[in-house]
């Protein structure tokens, strides 16, 4: 099975496009980084993502923003401007959600500290 998992935050604001067929096809990158300080690696991934939830991730994504992508790693071959055959590796993605991990603007979520001061079911 060929499932990928990424986090990072979106390195550019969403690019999309409509193929020939109307199919919707949306690109942007993803920048994972692991470690600290001095020991930072970061990792750049293309991620692609079709139809619907194309335009869906389309409207909700920008710059700077923490995603988690679920996909396939799909590997593709093409002539480089240098005649040199290259490969590129992308993740078409499955799903696409906004990470909370570190959301700290969230004025418009109620926090309530205590059960009493939870809405009351309206079922």
């Amino acid at each position: 099975m060929n499932t990928i998992t990424v986090i990072g935050n979106v390195g550019r604001d969403p690019e999309l496009r409509y193929a020939n067929s109307g199919t919707a096809v949306l690109k942007f990158s993803v920048a994972d980084t692991i470690g600290r300080d001095d020991n930072k690696k970061t990792t750049w991934h293309d991620i692609t993502v079709f139809g619907e939830m194309a335009e869906n991730v389309g409207s909700a994504l920008s710059k700077g923003q923490r995603v988690i992508i679920m996909g396939k790693l799909q590997k593709s071959k093409y002539m480089g401007r240098d005649g040199v055959e290259k490969e590129k590796a992308e993740i078409v993605a499955d799903d696409v959600a906004l990470s909370l991990r570190w959301a700290s603007n969230m004025t418009n979520i109620p926090s309530p500290t205590s059960p009493e001061e939870l809405p009351e079911d309206p079922f």
